[in-house]
């Protein structure tokens, strides 16, 4: 009866640690395994990488080593401050595991690797923390003309999806009047469990007849719940474009570039002209056509294209608006978010260049027509090749691509000439990389000839 009561005495108390031990802290866990009579108990454990194991021994003489004799513990472990030794003191030590693997022990005294007494723990990746991502404007300036009845306001969540999420939202008077010019107005936009889609609101724009500056309306985000707010994007400013003031249309917009900023924004950036009171920002994918995806105000020339979910190229332009309309589009400017890799293959309407490397193609555009180039490869030179337009027997450009590779900056380079006035974009693809450089010229504009040592840097 002795022996009866003392064994289950045992096993209360290895019941009562079980229960007190393998409880979360933080976010890790400590977990409990004894060490009684001849066997650990329990003898196989699955935990997370950053979990702890506790030996505690509960009758008889023992202790834990490791198979590969990277610990060895009872009262503490000898590799920090403890005494390993085999001993039959009511004895604990605990250990960290922070690399997954699979870890075999046993008592020195009752057994050997996988033999007798011993154990094994096998350690789990961590799953990754959860990423609620960050709430923002999707642009930091937005423009409206006086006759729209709504502007609509884009908020987006990026950088992760994980959890609910909101935010509250104010358009509130900067230089425009609430009540006169718009209409002040609040909300909360919500997000669920893996909703990373825009959300909307819409400001009321209030039309007149009185001729005056551009207005501004005030945007922005508080209070967000279940994600981060992004502090350079939680303000906005939404311009109204007057429409009676008449005048002159301002002049196209120059010196349009585009850089890719990450696989889903693009950066666009260009010169200021004069009269403007607002940009508008067009785009479109290889084969579309262009559709605008955003305003900004006056004397405000940089744009952030985001949301962007083509793996591909995409192109841009600009034209500017004052109360007397439009101005000419400005310069094309081009950019790949995620490069794609394709194979070139040679056709009616594109080059294969540099042993077949480098793609090329061109569409033009007269006032009155457009298309795509037809090409005429050179045999005897496959670095080479040409376009014409509207008739084989008038070229219009010739194209070479080169190997530069050992040269210092090593490139590949891109020249070419054409002999016409007659708008035309180029775009060269380096079809082992999915790298794209894009070339425009204007149309009623000799095209100047053009020769560029750093076009890919691509090399070998």
């Amino acid at each position: 009866m002795r022996r009866s009561s003392a064994r289950s005495a045992v096993l209360e108390v290895l019941s009562l640690a079980l229960v007190l031990f393998a409880v979360p802290a933080a976010s890790a866990t400590n977990h409990v395994v004894g060490a009684n009579g001849m066997q650990f108990s329990p003898s196989t454990l699955t935990i997370k990488a950053g979990d702890s194991v506790t030996w505690m021994n509960f009758g008889g003489s023992h202790n834990v080593m490791a198979d590969d004799g990277s610990f060895r513990c009872a009262n503490g472990c000898d590799d920090t401050g403890g005494d390993g030794e085999v001993s039959g003191a009511a004895w604990s030590a605990t250990r960290t595991f922070n690399t997954p693997g699979t870890i075999g022990y046993f008592c020195q005294q009752h057994g050997s690797p996988g033999v007798g007494m011993f154990g094994t723990i096998t350690v789990q990746a961590a799953p990754p923390p959860p990423t609620p991502g960050v709430l923002r404007f999707s642009q930091s300036a937005y423009s409206v003309s006086e006759g729209t009845a709504n502007a609509t306001i884009t908020v987006s969540r990026v950088s992760g999806d994980d959890g609910a999420a909101s935010v509250a939202w104010q358009a509130a008077a900067g230089t425009a009047t609430a009540g006169s010019d718009f209409t002040a107005a609040s909300g909360v936009l919500n997000w669920g469990d893996k909703d990373d889609g825009d959300k909307t609101f819409q400001v009321h724009i209030i039309n007149d007849t009185l001729p005056e500056p551009t207005e501004t309306v005030l945007l922005t985000l508080s209070g967000a719940t279940g994600a981060a707010l992004d502090d350079a994007r939680k303000s906005a400013v939404l311009s109204i474009l007057d429409n009676d003031s008449g005048g002159t249309a301002p002049p196209a917009p120059t010196g349009l570039t585009a850089t890719a900023v990450s696989t889903s924004e693009i950066d666009l950036s260009w010169h200021d002209v004069t009269g403007e009171t607002a940009y508008h920002v067009e785009k479109k994918q290889l084969g579309g056509s262009y559709q605008e995806i955003g305003t900004v105000g006056a004397n405000v020339t940089t744009f952030a294209a985001t949301g962007l979910d083509e793996a591909t190229f995409s192109s841009f332009r600009v034209r500017a608006e004052n109360g007397a309309g439009f101005s000419p589009y400005s310069n094309e400017a081009g950019a790949a978010t995620d490069a794609t890799v394709v194979p070139c293959v040679p056709s009616a309407t594109v080059l294969c260049l540099n042993n077949g490397r480098f793609a090329a193609h061109v569409h033009w555009r007269t006032s009155n027509s457009s298309g795509e180039g037809s090409t005429v490869p050179l045999a005897s030179a496959p670095d080479s090749g040409l376009f014409y337009f509207f008739s084989p027997t008038n070229i219009e450009m010739l194209i070479k691509v080169l190997n530069a590779c050992t040269f210092k900056p090593p490139n590949y380079w891109v020249f070419f000439a054409a002999t016409t006035n007659v708008e035309l974009t180029l775009t060269v693809t380096d079809s082992q990389t999915g790298k794209v450089k894009v070339y425009f010229n204007p149309l009623n504009t000799a095209a100047p000839p053009v020769q560029d040592v750093s076009a890919f840097a691509t090399c070998p």
